[in-house]
Order: C-alpha cells, then structure tokens, then sequence
C-alpha cells in the first residue's frame, strides 16, 4: 500500500473546543450528518454542559439537574469523542491547541466556542468579595453562603442583621434582574425556616446606567423596573460601584453595608482566546471572523456564538444557532459544495421575573405576564429535547429530577447529582 493510500485512510480530525451552547450544537450537528472519514472531538473543560439560563434558579434553592446536565448523557449514543481539558495555549499555524494537562490536540478543523467569562473591569475588590453565577461551582457556593447567613444569625444586634441580609446584584442586565426577582422570596423562606423576622430582607439592584436591560427596549426596560418595585426590589440606577472590600461596597458617593454583593455586571470572550497564537481579536476578546464563521487569515478555525465578533454574540440562541451552522460550513468543505454565507439573526429574548411573570422582546415587539412565562418553561423544555432523549428531556424539565446516577464534578464539589 503506498503512502497516498494511507493519507486517505487517515480521518479528518474535527475538534470542538468548549462543552457550552455552540460547542455542543456543533457536535450533535455534526455526528448526525455522519460526514465520511472523520473524527470529531469535544474538549470541555467540565464533565457537563451548564444551561445558564437557569443559573440564578440553582443559587435560590432549585434541584440542579436543571442546570448541570452530564455531557455523557448528550453524547451517549453518538461516535463524539469526549475529553476533559482546559486549553492554556496554541498555534492556528501549526494546527494545534495545548491543554492544561500536557496534551497537545492536533486538528484539521477547529470550531472554538468556550464562550464567555466574568470581568470586573479592574475595579478594587469585587473579584475578591463578590459571588458570581458564571458556572455551577460559583452558583452553588452562593446558595451555600445564602444558607450561613440564616444559620449564623441568632444573637446578632438590629444592625448587625439589616447588613446581614442586605442582598446587593450589581448588573442590572438579564442575569442581574432574574436573579433579583427570586432571591428575596428564597431569602424570606430561609429566614421562616431560621426565626428571623423577614422585615431585615432587602434586595438591591445597582446599574451604572440610567435604566435596567440597557441594551434593550426601553419599553422591556420599564416593564422590568415596574415588576421589581412591585417584588419590593430597591433599584439604584446611574451610580456605578467604585470599590468592594469585606464590609460591603462603595459607590460614588455612599457605601452600602452588605454581606452579600453579587457580581452580574460584566462578561467578556475568554481569555484563553490571547493564548492562541494566529488569532486576531476585538477590543472584547472576542475573534473576528469572516462571512462564514472562520477566523480571519486561517484556515478551518471557526469561532461561534460569544466567542465571535458578530452582530448578536452575547445570547445562548446566537450560540445555539452559530453551532447549528457552522457543521454546514465544514461539510461544504469537506465536499466541495457551496458554502452559504452566515446571516446574523436576531432572535426573541424572554426574561423571566419569578415563577409567574416574563416579558418577551424581538424587534419592536415587547410581550409580558404569566403566558410569556409559561413560554419560557416550553423554550426551555425545546432545547432539552435538541441534546437529549425524550424521557431525560422531559425529567429535566418537569423537576430537575436526576439523570445520571454520578458525575466526576459532583463528587469533587458537592454531591448535587444525588
């Protein structure tokens, strides 16, 4: 056999790197067209795949397989190759990423989508003393200090317990507002549950800008800060935070005196991304790309979802849906087809305030109440049937019941899965 005969037998390697909305798109996408002599690759950071929407329903009490959904559940029944790695380096010239663990992963298609990651724009403090919701470990030690605070609360003096359970969510974008709208009703249970008048419960929201949701309708926006007030959320607008340290935070010109300030107020591309040697980035980390996805001045590197510089990045929909089209740009490639040229969508967005109430935004059309509510439960339910079997799906769905009997991350935080 010559040397040309054992070229064509060598598979084409397909490496997806980031288990998040796009990463796992493009997979299931791309194992379904079952493309002759390939080998496709996931490299995830984590054994599961975190459905971010509903982050703030695991900080405030929910069962957790709603949110951490084991990726060798999605992948079960197909030939997708599953690692757990973090890329800290590598070479779009030489085809190659480096992992965290030594290994290297040699390709001849990249898709990246390991999305985004929380800044705190160099503000003193707050990356020291804030919680954030990016990830299920992070979320997770919130709810935990939710649950110290009550437990830590008897003898404590009238003012020690007004900044005991002063509850500050600095951001008042999508996470910012949901998180708010339920994690004073929690805190009230938890303070039945513990003897502590709820009258010491407040929840505060503070946005540097001069209205919540800022780049959104202004009309979302009214809708969002009439619910909250209704919810008895306390909305401070146009004073952005100047410093945190142990005792609370500091803006321009007051201090407030909490516990418990959690950080939603800004995300970037990953950082990872500066690693790569080849790449050319935006002033947000973000990779430029050209008319089909791929990376400008490489070769079969694609960026999707946050982790491209397009139009409507920033959303699980532009990444749900960068992943679902970025398969037909490789298959175009690999068979020497036509490629169709990525068209930017914009797409509905619902924020949910609660278990009751959402409001829905696409274009010029602003929708709220319980039925938009109830629309998120079925979006939601939509995309658990998009990655996994029906009777998973469905388990998920109805009440975050458990899907797998452990998970590797579970057992090296917190037994969640059980």
């Amino acid at each position: 056999m010559n040397s040309n005969s054992n070229n064509i037998l060598v598979p084409k390697r397909i490496l997806i790197v980031g288990g998040g909305f796009g990463g796992v798109r493009t997979a299931l996408d791309l194992a379904k067209k079952n493309l002759p002599n390939t080998k496709i690759t996931l490299v995830s950071d984590s054994h599961h795949f975190v459905y971010t929407p509903t982050l703030y329903k695991l900080a405030t009490g929910a069962p957790p397989m709603e949110t951490c959904i084991p990726l060798g559940d999605i992948f079960e029944h197909t030939d997708v190759e599953l690692l757990v790695d973090t890329i800290v380096s590598g070479s779009t010239a030489d085809k190659v990423l480096v992992g965290k663990s030594g290994s290297k992963y040699q390709y001849d298609f990249l898709v990246l989508a390991l999305g985004a990651e929380t800044t705190y724009y160099n503000i003193p403090g707050i990356a020291e003393n804030s919680f954030t919701l990016k990830n299920v470990e992070t979320t997770l030690r919130l709810k935990r200090h939710l649950h110290t605070l009550f437990k830590t609360a008897r003898g404590l003096s009238k003012g020690a317990l007004i900044s005991q359970f002063q509850f500050v969510v600095v951001g008042g974008g999508p996470a910012g507002v949901e998180l708010a709208s339920v994690i004073r009703e929690y805190a009230r249970k938890l303070a039945t549950y513990h003897g502590v008048a709820k009258k010491y419960v407040t929840v505060d929201i503070l946005q540097a800008t001069p209205r919540l949701l800022p780049t959104m309708n202004e009309e979302v926006s009214r809708r969002v800060t009439q619910k909250l007030n209704i919810l008895g959320i306390n909305i401070i607008l146009g004073k952005p935070v100047t410093s945190e340290d142990a005792s609370g935070v500091y803006l321009k010109d007051i201090k407030l005196n909490a516990k418990t300030i959690v950080w939603t107020a800004g995300v970037r591309a990953s950082h990872a991304y500066g690693t790569i040697i080849g790449l050319s980035l935006d002033k947000g980390g973000r990779i430029l790309v050209d008319e089909h996805l791929q990376a400008i001045n490489t070769q079969n590197v694609f960026a999707i979802g946050d982790s491209a510089s397009t139009p409507h990045a920033g959303t699980a929909q532009t990444a749900n849906y960068d992943g679902a089209y970025v398969p037909h740009i490789i298959e175009s490639i690999i068979t020497h087809t036509t490629m169709m040229e990525y068209q930017p969508r914009e797409t509905p967005y619902v924020v949910p305030l609660g278990k009751h109430w959402a409001v829905l935004t696409y274009k010029d059309i602003v929708l709220s109440g319980r039925i938009i509510r109830w629309l998120r439960e079925l979006i939601d339910l939509r995309f658990f049937l998009s990655i996994l079997p029906a009777q998973k799906a469905f388990t998920i769905w109805r009440n975050g019941g458990k899907i797998c009997e452990s998970c590797p991350d579970c057992e090296k935080k917190e037994n969640y899965c059980n």
